[in-house]
């Protein structure tokens, strides 16, 4: 719950004046999810520019008596492109069951909105506290074999062509190490780094200089090999 919408508009029409210079940024997607409040001032800030937008969160139903509630007509209207689903924060302090979270995921994508669906921590891992997961690779590299192998015995072969994201404390600090995982193919930026569009940039200049070396590396043992 950060920004409203003038800050959030200020934000992403200085972001995409910076982006502009990062080395390699053609072979990134960018992604953003601002407050509801925000989300039609941030499309129209990022029109023609490689930034999706998304929302935090949606009701499963169209319309009804949701008081308070934000319909997927809605995000649409708005020019939101996906919906963020089960971000660890929702299912802990608003309760969000696996059931609700399938009636969502399912309302999303009969309306053309695309799904980011998070898979939380288990609760002795949270109460370590915030940034001590993003220390331990060993085990998110066990956190995306685990997620990579369920998502095939769901979807068998088309899960292959799912992309997996690293969300948890990230920032310049520590995401060159992360980005060097190789189950991931990107990540999700939160408050650690994204309140300021600084935090934002060095995570990303970071983390493309990294996956550049290592694609660079790949290729040339695949030569070599």
């Amino acid at each position: 719950m950060h920004h409203t919408s003038a800050q959030t508009h200020a934000f992403i029409h200085t972001l995409r004046e910076r982006i502009a210079s990062v080395p390699h940024i053609k072979h990134t997607a960018l992604w953003v999810t601002p407050p509801f409040t925000s989300i039609f001032a941030v499309a129209d800030a990022a029109r023609g520019a490689r930034v999706m937008v998304g929302a935090q969160n949606m009701h499963r139903a169209d319309e009804g008596a949701f008081t308070g509630e934000i319909s997927p007509l809605m995000l649409k209207a708005c020019r939101a492109e996906f919906v963020m689903l089960g971000h660890a924060e929702r299912c802990t302090l608003f309760g969000e069951s696996n059931e609700a979270l399938n009636r969502k995921a399912l309302a999303a994508a009969r309306h053309g909105l695309g799904v980011m669906l998070y898979e939380g921590e288990p609760v002795s891992i949270q109460q370590v506290g915030a940034g001590s997961v993003a220390a331990d690779l060993d085990y998110v590299s066990v956190a995306f074999e685990n997620i990579r192998r369920v998502l095939h015995e769901l979807f068998g072969a088309a899960s292959a062509s799912m992309p997996i994201l690293y969300g948890g404390s990230i920032d310049a600090t520590n995401c060159a190490r992360h980005a060097c995982l190789p189950q991931a193919v990107g990540m999700g930026i939160g408050r650690a780094a994204c309140c300021t569009v600084d935090g934002f940039v060095a995570v990303l200049t970071n983390v493309l200089a990294v996956w550049m070396t290592f694609h660079h590396e790949s290729a040339e043992h695949a030569k070599l090999s």
